[in-house]
């Protein structure tokens, strides 16, 4: 077990947990905060500004050649009051007169096949004009149309006190154009709009159709969504939380009617109804919490406490960019199905024929070509908001500069308004089937410019380029939160597995690598599928994930240089020790070509009985020291001292192609060195030793218990060495070597052939050399570890 946990930690397994840790943290960083989610919204930007855009070129006078985007919409037109209306006509706001002039200019045609195919007038008549004949024109103008939108306003704030009179306003536009009726999902806990500003109802009762132009900014006060469906709010009686009765029948679903109160802070909360006894005093202590109170007094001068609970019916108004496209479509707001957090639906859209001036089944046409659609479901969130697919930056007011939409001067159709006899009326305005949207377009004329992705837009162009998406069916679809976690999960175990298993150089290459990547597959998925990945939590994912695995790996690689110092820092050189911790090898028990010496001191029991025991340990020392230092000198591994016995071996850890011939100088050098020692002892304490040499395929690696190993040799090959030291007292020799090591250095020694014996252990005889020299040429040291390096 300990092993295995040991196995488990290495960074090769223990990264993928990492990964995991990571990608949670992660997850749960973009859950409780709404950090990644704001740096999304740029990320977002940053693909619309990627669309490639081409601008128009004037190829001769008053023509421009312009490349079209297959996403756009034929259909719209954009008639803007724009400098040029401003220069002509005066001062802003223009009579109201002057808008009629632009609706008769477009109603009065004598080919009414060439007729638009609605007029929107992006602005508001809430207040009478200072001269009624102004607003008897313009309003006469619309009837005549009979194909012109009206905007209302929606807003958060309390309706003013002549909200009764506004409310009819609003009744009367759902009297003449429908009601969007067949709804679902929590309507009851989208926020509400309690205050309006409809257009007058002479306006409402002559219009085509009408609907709401608020435009939702995110929490960076970028405009990218439009409520396609808003809630409009209308109290209709306030009861004291006293009064409620438990299982009471006070709303009639059915007629969109609820129950609601007000915190502190000002937040709506919905009341479930009906309502059981319990879930009731669980409510009256909520409330009486959390709710501010209203103070009453009574005829007789008391004074009373009460909390308020609100009775709501609510009208479902849809934007005019909606309601534009529905008309447009041939679809009535009555047929119109709302689900809110999932989707808008249009069911059996048509469009009109120009030639035959019919209705037939709506088609779409993309770069892949056209297809009939025989519904159009527009995605929305919880809170009815559809995303606005941006087709390009502001508009020019001129062909020759970028235009995402054709725009065309306001003055251009004002100026000259046909008169009621028939036989002066132009044949056409080249408008056919065209939806007109007729807004500000000149700087400064008019609050009207907000921010979008592309920069400042006038309103009129982000409802135009909020028209298109429905039009063109280009919607925006964000990634489920099951596909966002699985890319998050993804992301994060990929780098875990690569910065885990490849040197960290070319990890952090990588990485860099996989989030370049992914951030061209999420732009290419928006740009040619209109579908939104997170970028921004898998990235980041990616970029701790590396660090954090990096971070462990230079842990753990700092604990096994430790280790690998502990072990062999006592057994090889400092030099062995540095090129085991650039290439660290297999610590674990392996098969190698190896050579094992052994050196072990004659006569060591008179030795001994000459010294004291003190005498004899100083006298030790020195000659164990001189002996070691030569073995290290020559690149070996000590392995042990047994009593007066040296063992040493050469070829691991790291391995060595000449570790025979390393073997044998270590030996001739020790003997050498031996000989200068025993020059400077008295003759009763000289020292002559017997040395052992052979080479084979022995085991080498950590071995006994878990608690305490050596890093040592095992096998016949070793024994056989210790017994050819031993051999050394018959044949009155200083070194003997085996067969097998001789034929790995006789063209680099000078031997002499002993013997052949049959040592004890082994049936096989086996020939016996003197190492009598080395060859004086330099030693090509040639090292390689056990295993290919990592990094």
């Amino acid at each position: 077990m300990p092993s295995r946990n040991i196995r488990f930690l290495e960074p090769r397994y223990f990264g993928f947990v990492i990964g995991l840790l990571v990608a949670l943290l992660v997850f749960l960083f973009g859950h409780y905060t709404n950090i990644p989610d704001r740096l999304e919204l740029g990320i977002t930007d940053f693909y619309f500004q990627m669309r490639i855009l081409s601008e128009g070129v004037e190829i001769q006078e008053g023509v421009t050649l312009a490349e079209t985007d297959p996403y756009v919409s034929d259909d719209i037109l954009i008639v803007g009051i724009d400098f040029n209306a401003l220069s002509r006509f005066g001062r802003w706001p223009f009579p109201r007169s002057r808008h009629a002039d632009l609706i008769n200019s477009f109603s009065r045609i004598a080919d009414q096949s060439e007729r638009e195919s609605m007029v929107l007038l992006d602005l508001f008549f809430v207040e009478p004009s200072d001269r009624a004949y102004d607003d008897a024109l313009l309003v006469d103008s619309i009837a005549e149309n009979e194909r012109v939108m009206v905007e209302t306003v929606l807003t958060r704030d309390e309706p003013p006190a002549n909200y009764e009179e506004l409310f009819s306003r609003h009744d009367a536009l759902f009297d003449n154009v429908g009601r969007i009726t067949s709804v679902e999902g929590n309507w009851q806990e989208i926020p509400a709009y309690f205050g309006l500003q409809p257009p007058l109802s002479p306006y409402g009762r002559a219009a085509a159709g009408f609907g709401h132009a608020n435009m939702i900014p995110d929490t960076d006060d970028v405009f990218r969504r439009q409520a396609l469906v808003a809630k409009s709010s209308r109290m209709v009686a306030q009861y004291a939380l006293s009064d409620l009765e438990a299982d009471a029948d006070l709303v009639d679903e059915s007629r969109f009617e609820r129950l609601a109160w007000r915190d502190r802070e000002g937040r709506e909360h919905h009341i479930p109804t009906p309502i059981s006894s319990d879930e009731l005093d669980t409510l009256r202590s909520e409330i009486e919490r959390r709710a501010p109170y209203r103070v009453i007094e009574h005829e007789d001068g008391t004074e009373e406490r009460v909390h308020l609970v609100r009775h709501y019916r609510d009208e479902f108004v849809p934007a005019i960019t909606l309601s534009m496209a529905a008309a447009h479509m041939n679809v009535s707001l009555s047929d119109i199905e709302v689900v809110f957090g999932e989707h808008v639906r249009l069911p059996n859209p048509q469009q009109r024929n120009p030639e035959t001036n019919e209705w037939e089944p709506f088609v779409i046409e993309d770069g892949d070509g056209a297809t009939v659609r025989d519904e159009i479901r527009i995605p929305i969130d919880g809170s009815g908001n559809m995303l606005v697919n941006y087709r390009g930056p502001r508009s020019s007011p001129t062909r020759a500069g970028y235009q995402t939409f054709p725009v065309r001067s306001y003055a251009g159709y004002a100026q000259a308004p046909p008169g009621p006899d028939p036989d002066t009326w132009p044949r056409t305005r080249a408008v056919r089937n065209q939806i007109v949207m007729v807004g500000a377009f000149a700087e400064g004329m008019a609050a009207d410019e907000l921010t979008t992705p592309y920069g400042l837009m006038y309103g009129i162009e982000i409802l135009a380029n909020a028209l298109n998406t429905i039009l063109t069916s280009q919607f925006i679809t964000y990634a489920s939160a099951e596909v966002n976690v699985l890319v998050l999960l993804v992301a994060a175990l990929l780098v875990a597995f690569t910065s885990s298993f490849i040197p960290i150089f070319r990890a952090g290459i990588l990485t860099l690598a996989l989030v370049v990547g992914y951030f061209v597959v999420t732009l290419l998925l928006f740009d040619y599928e209109s579908y939104l990945l997170n970028f921004i939590q898998p990235a980041l994912a990616m970029v701790l994930t590396f660090v954090s695995v990096i971070m462990y790996r230079v842990l753990t690689e700092e604990r096994d240089k430790r280790r690998i110092r502990q072990t062999f820092g006592k057994f090889v050189s400092p030099e062995v020790v540095n090129e085991i911790l650039e290439n660290p090898p297999e610590l674990g028990g392996v098969d190698k070509e190896l050579t094992v010496m052994f050196s072990d001191i004659r006569g060591f029991t008179s030795l001994s009985e000459q010294m004291s025991p003190q005498e004899l340990v100083n006298h030790l020392n020195v000659y164990l020291s001189a002996m070691t230092d030569v073995i290290l000198d020559h690149r070996g591994t000590l392995d042990k001292y047994i009593g007066d016995e040296i063992m040493a071996f050469w070829g691991a850890p790291l391995s060595q192609e000449n570790h025979a011939l390393l073997a044998c100088r270590t030996a001739l050098r020790q003997l050498e060195v031996l000989e200068n020692l025993n020059a400077e002892w008295p003759r009763e304490r000289r020292i002559d030793i017997g040395i052992g040499i052979n080479s084979g395929i022995m085991t080498v690696g950590n071995m006994g218990s878990s608690g305490r190993m050596n890093y040592t040799l095992m096998g016949d090959n070793v024994n056989l060495g210790a017994r050819l030291e031993g051999t050394n007292k018959f044949y009155q020799t200083s070194c003997i070597m085996s067969e097998y090591t001789y034929a790995l250095v006789r063209d680099h020694v000078f031997a002499r052939e002993l013997d052949t014996i049959r040592v004890k252990g082994k049936n096989k005889p086996v020939i016996i050399y003197e190492l009598l020299d080395v060859s004086k040429e330099p030693l090509v040291e040639r090292t390689r570890s056990s295993r290919r390096p990592d990094r």
